[in-house]
């Protein structure tokens, strides 16, 4: 019938083919714009069911079109339910609206950037991966937590300024607690705001000079915080970007501190040195910490070293051998008893190799917890005054000598000769026992004159 009509009516039977062939043709036309996609692409109709799956989301998916297409994308993926894949859609059908939004979804293991919007009969849904954007994204969040907890947890003072116009950028903890402005107030200010008046025309200079972009700069400057207490800083800065504009990170440390301790070292040391003049005593000084041991001008006039400063290794070693570890030993004892003062004798190795005898003095100081810190001394030459004593005992040594002899030595032959004379006396009418009595007289005289003649030698011995 259709047959006759058409043969009746060719006009209308051409129009017909031309529209079929022109739907297949645009219809074809519209798939290879969507196979061409680079993005991932389907569309459902109003019951769910997938009318179309481009190749992007076949391999992406990992999903053939023949195992999707014509099935309920819930069956299909029924892990996405509880996501807002599944809100997200329904709002776009139900409420009739496009819809854009980001979601992880575990099975694929993927972050995928999704675009829906609805069309003709159903909804029209543009993917795409975007792991590594996320991850990429991740990273950067990462090392930005870092660099804030690098920067805010630092104890150091550190800001951001910018490098044009020297605005703060921003400021750690370490710098709002240590010059006392407010961070809002920190923002709201330059660096010329904690400089001195009178160093800003060098602040300005060095900036010229000495702070370029790209470079790495130290000064040493003197900075003013809220309270007006002017501090002495190191700062150190460097080239970054921060938030789009080229910036200077700065890292300030205060040294007043040290420089002031310093200060009252060196008053100290011109004090030491004041005293140190005033004494032909070796004085010395001993850091506990460093090991450093400085000396006055005693130690060149008494034991002919050239230098004034040396280490405690290097006294060690001139502390005679017998006596070192006696030393040691008492200056231990002391420090562990927490006792501070030191009297020692010893004998000290002079340039020349020789040793002279020295009476050491010495107080030890202790920091706070009790450790021993530094140890000031003043080292006496005794030498002549140990020989004075040497020889007193030398004297008494032979005074006992000479007693003993007295007492033992001259005794005998003196008993002998007077026990003769006693029997001469006896003998007088009896010249025969006399000649035997004389030379026994004889003898014992010789005895006791030998005897006499020792205490003499030991008497006149130095």
């Amino acid at each position: 019938m259709a047959d006759h009509q058409n043969q009746r009516n060719p006009e209308l039977f051409r129009d017909t083919v031309d529209f079929e062939y022109q739907l297949s043709q645009y219809r074809k036309r519209i798939s290879n714009i969507l196979e061409s996609f680079t993005d991932a692409f389907f569309e459902v109709d109003r019951e769910w069911k997938v009318t179309y799956w481009n190749k992007e989301a076949e391999r992406l998916m990992l999903m053939p079109r023949s195992e999707v297409i014509g099935k309920n994308l819930w069956d299909v993926y029924a892990d996405a339910v509880p996501l807002k894949f599944f809100t997200e859609y329904h709002k776009a059908v139900d409420e009739n609206v496009s819809v854009r939004f980001e979601e992880y979804f575990p099975p694929r293991g993927i972050w995928v950037e999704v675009a829906a919007f609805p069309s003709g009969n159903g909804l029209s849904v543009y993917f795409k991966d975007i792991t590594a954007n996320k991850k990429s994204l991740e990273t950067l969040q990462d090392e930005r937590r870092k660099y804030r907890d690098l920067f805010n947890l630092s104890p150091v003072p550190q800001w951001v300024y910018d490098f044009d116009n020297l605005q703060f950028l921003d400021v750690n903890e370490a710098a709002i607690s240590h010059y006392g402005y407010t961070r809002g107030e920190f923002l709201s200010m330059t660096i010329k705001d904690i400089r001195l008046k009178s160093d800003i025309p060098a602040l300005e200079e060095m900036l010229c000079t000495k702070v370029a972009v790209g470079y790495f700069s130290k000064n040493s400057v003197k900075h003013q915080k809220k309270n007006g207490e002017i501090i002495s800083v190191n700062v150190e800065g460097n080239t970054v970007y921060f938030e789009g504009k080229n910036a200077r990170l700065v890292m300030a440390i205060d040294r007043t501190a040290e420089i002031q301790a310093k200060q009252a070292q060196e008053n100290s040391l011109k004090r030491f040195d004041i005293v140190s003049k005033a004494t032909s005593d070796a004085i010395w000084d001993l850091d506990m910490v460093t090991g450093e041991m400085l000396w006055n001008q005693g130690i060149r006039g008494i034991f002919g070293h050239e230098k004034t400063s040396y280490t405690e290794k290097w006294w060690q070693e001139h502390v005679h051998p017998e006596d070192l570890d006696k030393i040691l030993w008492k200056t231990k004892s002391l420090i562990e008893n927490h006792k501070t003062r030191l009297n020692a004798e010893y004998r000290f190795r002079c340039a020349d190799g020789s040793y002279r005898f020295v009476l050491d003095r010495a107080f030890i100081l202790f920091n706070v917890d009790g450790l021993p810190v530094r140890i000031i001394g003043s080292m006496q030459d005794v030498t002549e005054r140990v020989s004075d004593l040497n020889a007193i005992k030398d004297q008494n040594r032979r005074l006992q000598e000479i007693s003993w002899i007295q007492s033992h030595k001259v005794r005998s032959p003196l008993a002998k000769i007077l026990g003769l004379v006693s029997l001469m006396k006896l003998s007088k009418n009896d010249l025969s026992a006399l000649n035997e009595l004389i030379p026994m007289v004889a003898s014992s005289a010789e005895e006791l004159d030998a005897v006499l003649k020792e205490i003499v030698e030991k008497t006149e011995r130095k």
